[in-house]
């Protein structure tokens, strides 16, 4: 037998409330890792938002004015697709973890919504219910809308991906110095990273996790052991001048590399239409059941090209 609750403008309140609060907990580590800006529209230049200028040395006594506008890559992030999650309330318990934001319930709810966002901001979708994760969408692995409207999707240049045997005599081909150098020394040629508050990030699986540990053992390089224990611990940390995150949501490539992307937060912008949100009410097409709802809008794209690096690393 169902359970039927008539759901008062005070539960729709409360629900909404608790969604917002847990969503507010929750914490999403690429939302750190980005630019994240209020997008409206259709489509939202974000070109108009971040420009890369090079200044300009005036003439003594000069009257003409400097003319120096920020480049115009006319990148655009465009109004996605919802993200979003619902279920039925059947039972009075579920009901009253429906307006208890520390219910599991709750927090399910909010974390579900928060991997597709996670999704959108890296550029991934998985495959099925259980299949692997390929690279879809924007993001930091898909393509971006370019044009002077968004119509041309841009693919990551095959010049911004390194080879998973670069500069590797072994057989291994996991994640090495040689890689991890020529990466950020190919954002630093393009001025990502030179400037002193540009982050650079870089996201890894558990496998490149156990690489990145042995390497700065053997590279002997200094570190600071509470960084150290973090990245054991699977925790973010700085290391080896990037700021490590860990997942196991990155796509393979059609050889099975790993796809592992470092980029500059500068570069990557996650416009949000809406945040986070939730709703219920009754459904009179379902005998009236109680109903929670949870949705996001979300979309985020590269400025340039040049701010994002992948380092493919074999796996064994």
């Amino acid at each position: 037998m169902s359970y039927q609750q008539l759901v008062e403008a005070h539960h729709r309140l409360t629900y909404q409330s608790n969604i917002m609060m847990v969503a507010q907990q929750t914490r999403n580590p690429l939302r750190e890792a980005v630019t994240v800006v209020d997008a409206d529209g259709e489509a939202q230049s974000i070109a108009d938002l971040v420009g890369k200028t090079d200044y300009i040395e005036g003439e003594d006594y000069s009257r003409r004015n400097p003319d120096n506008p920020p480049e115009r890559s006319r990148r655009w992030l465009v109004r996605p697709k919802v993200i979003e999650t619902g279920q039925y309330i059947t039972k009075e318990e579920k009901f009253d973890q429906a307006m208890d934001p520390t219910s599991m319930l709750s927090k399910n709810t909010v974390v579900t919504v928060e991997r597709g966002v996670y999704d959108r901001i890296l550029g991934v979708r998985k495959q099925g219910k259980n299949g692997p994760y390929v690279v879809a969408g924007g993001g930091i692995l898909g393509s971006v809308a370019e044009g002077k409207t968004p119509g041309t999707a841009v693919a990551l240049p095959s010049g911004n991906i390194l080879a998973a045997d670069l500069g590797d005599s072994g057989t291994s081909h996991g994640l090495t110095a040689l890689k991890l150098r020529a990466a950020t020394e190919a954002m630093e040629l393009e001025e990502f990273g030179l400037e002193t508050d540009m982050q650079i990030f870089g996201l890894i699986t558990p496998k490149q996790k156990t690489d990145l540990i042995n390497l700065a053992l053997e590279t002997k390089t200094s570190l600071n052991p509470f960084d150290v224990e973090n990245i054991r611990e699977g925790k973010p940390g700085r290391l080896l001048g990037i700021n490590w995150m860990f997942t196991n949501r990155l796509p393979t490539n059609s050889a099975g590399h790993r796809m592992c992307p470092i980029w500059s937060k500068e570069n990557i912008i996650a416009g949000f239409w809406q945040d986070v949100q939730g709703d219920m009410w009754n459904d009179t097409a379902a005998k009236n059941l109680p109903y929670i709802y949870a949705d996001a809008y979300v979309d985020a794209a590269r400025v340039e090209d040049g701010g994002v690096r992948v380092v493919l690393c074999a796996e064994t």
